[in-house]
């Protein structure tokens, strides 16, 4: 039986390429900022690296070897920096902003994991536990629960302004 190599082929189309140049185009001009070069020092690396007088005319591999360089100098783009907000960060703020509108008769974490049994139809001990799939739907439940709060609160203010 012989046996038959693949090769991995990246499927990528004209759009992701180029956001992706974009991207790395940015994390190198953050890098410029960050790393304080003058318009000098830039073009000088750019020319060392790459042979090129600007990132604009870089290809992957030459936007590749600029960010590199740029890492051993001690830069590190922000987006290496991002931490995404959680689900379950999420879903707390939200129970949190529907307290502060007034939408809620109980605020307190036991009844945020009653309102998730709730929604979700199982029980969970910490809102950190909550499944991805389940988690969006909460979520989205407290969107609109927050949406009526503010309208409700809303409703209520303009109602106390125009009483004499």
């Amino acid at each position: 039986m012989a046996t038959t190599t693949r090769k991995f082929t990246a499927h990528s189309n004209a759009g992701n390429s180029e956001t992706q140049r974009k991207r790395e185009l940015g994390h190198i001009h953050q890098g410029r900022a960050a790393l304080q070069w003058s318009d000098d020092d830039y073009r000088f690396h750019l020319r060392n690296l790459t042979g090129k007088g600007s990132s604009a005319e870089l290809d992957a591999a030459g936007r590749r070897e600029v960010l590199d360089h740029m890492a051993t100098l001690g830069y590190v783009p922000k987006a290496a920096k991002f931490q995404p907000f959680d689900q379950a960060a999420k879903i707390k703020w939200l129970w949190k902003k529907i307290g502060e509108h007034k939408g809620l008769r109980d605020p307190s974490p036991a009844a945020l994991l009653s309102f998730i049994t709730r929604t979700t139809g199982s029980g969970y001990s910490d809102v950190k536990f909550v499944p991805t799939q389940d988690a969006s739907k909460v979520i989205e439940a407290l969107k609109a629960m927050l949406d009526r709060a503010k309208l409700a609160q809303g409703a209520s203010t303009q109602h106390r302004g125009t009483a004499k």
